[in-house]
């Protein structure tokens, strides 16, 4: 089987798991107020990658875990997932998500804000209930990097980072501790021995994961405009890479910031820059060299199906820039 049949095959395994995600609460109880659901629902029905999901699966498959016994954790972490997009759209002002209006568009900020509480209150509940002590340490452990992460990022708006160490540790605490928490489920059911390795693996995706988002963002989508986290005055990791090498964007971009916009001229300098073939080298060799990082970090794994699936991924990943 090839690489790409082999990762079309787990994806395509797991959405046999998935379908019980259809419906947005999880296994004991669903909420008394209508609109909370309406609310998460704008997020949660629109699906995504779920690929947090996948991790709580692909990791637990070399102890033989049932699905079953697996169903809390894929939903706990879908709904925290769904929960912290609920709130980004608020502080973002965001007007879209995943191809549809935000939830903050449909009603205002409040109810969205409100909603994400719950569905992050629901998830921490149904783990103390019948998930194990670890597991909900481990996801008090994410929300609280989640939030860090957040507000290290809110306060860097409309500014350019001094250092690249900013975006290791916003990487860290807002991509990967989800990420992080998904792939140690299993581990953390069968093996306590082996959460090290898949913890380590996973952030370090995480920052490859985060790093191809920011390239795709500079370059733009079928779905996504470009330069949309410059548009609310986040100066993502690729984007930082490029203006390291142009001063005259520098200089641009902060006379843009101080009025907190983004003009054409900028952008239009940056998207050029970004274009020049000594950019695409800088930010090729980078990509490179988060993509073998990630690759290393594999083979501390065990298991041989495992580390072949990870490795895939980490192909298509790297692969969906250029």
């Amino acid at each position: 089987m090839t690489s790409e049949k082999v990762l079309a095959s787990a994806f395509e395994q797991g959405q046999q798991y998935f379908k019980w995600l259809n419906t947005l609460h999880g296994p004991i109880d669903s909420p008394i107020i209508e609109t909370v659901e309406k609310a998460c629902g704008i997020i949660w029905d629109r699906k995504g990658k779920r690929l947090r999901c996948h991790f709580v699966y692909w990791f637990a498959e070399p102890y033989k875990i049932s699905s079953e016994e697996l169903e809390l954790y894929a939903w706990a972490v879908e709904a925290i997932h769904t929960a912290t997009l609920l709130h980004d759209d608020v502080i973002d002002k965001a007007e879209t998500r995943r191809s549809g209006p935000s939830a903050n568009q449909v009603f205002d900020n409040t109810i969205p804000v409100l909603s994400g509480d719950y569905l992050m209150s629901d998830a921490i509940h149904q783990l103390a209930i019948r998930g194990i002590p670890p597991l909900m340490q481990g996801m008090c452990v994410a929300l609280k990097e989640l939030s860090q992460g957040e507000i290290l990022q809110y306060q860097n708006q409309y500014k350019i980072a001094d250092s690249e160490k900013f975006y290791h540790l916003v990487c860290e605490l807002k991509t990967a501790s989800l990420l992080k928490w998904a792939a140690s489920v299993g581990a953390h059911l069968r093996c306590k021995d082996e959460v090290l390795p898949v913890v380590r693996f996973a952030c370090h995706y995480g920052l490859l994961y985060q790093l191809t988002d920011d390239l795709l963002d500079l370059r733009g989508t079928h779905t996504k405009p470009t330069n949309q986290d410059l548009r609310e005055g986040k100066v993502n990791w690729a984007a930082w890479k490029i203006i390291q090498n142009e001063p005259k964007i520098r200089t641009l971009l902060l006379q843009d910031f101080s009025h907190k916009r983004l003009s054409d001229e900028t952008e239009l300098k940056l998207l050029e820059a970004f274009n020049q073939p000594y950019n695409q080298k800088i930010l090729n060799l980078f990509l490179e060299s988060t993509k073998n990082e990630c690759l290393r970090s594999v083979e501390k794994l065990k298991s041989n199906n495992l580390r072949q699936l990870l490795r895939t991924l980490i192909d298509f990943t790297a692969g969906r820039v250029f």
